[in-house]
């Protein structure tokens, strides 16, 4: 449970800053004290169902883009998973993938 507190708090940080909310912007916004925004973004708390729902109101997302965390895997993990989607991709995905890499990366 700790973990996905953490890993909860990162993302939440995350997509305030996306949104350059500072953390007592958000918590006026969603009528939170700024103390409890910062002790979920450091995984010391978690909140309510609630205020789960205006946090992602607030922010613009679906409540389960809040724990969308797999863009945070580490560097290994990210690896294994794309040479396993490339492996399994048929010639025209794989092209498509290889524009879309190509594209990002130059």
């Amino acid at each position: 449970m700790e973990n996905l507190k953490k890993q909860f708090g990162k993302r939440l940080k995350e997509l305030r800053e996306k949104k350059k909310l500072s953390q007592e912007q958000l918590a006026e916004i969603v009528n939170m004290e700024s103390r409890h925004i910062s002790r979920i973004e450091t995984g010391n708390s978690f909140t309510t169902i609630e205020n789960l729902d205006k946090i992602a109101n607030a922010l613009d997302v679906n409540i389960s883009t809040l724990f969308e965390f797999e863009h945070k895997q580490n560097r290994e993990i990210m690896q294994k998973e794309i040479i396993k989607i490339i492996k399994h991709s048929d010639d025209r995905e794989l092209e498509l993938i290889f524009r879309i890499i190509k594209n990002v990366c130059l």
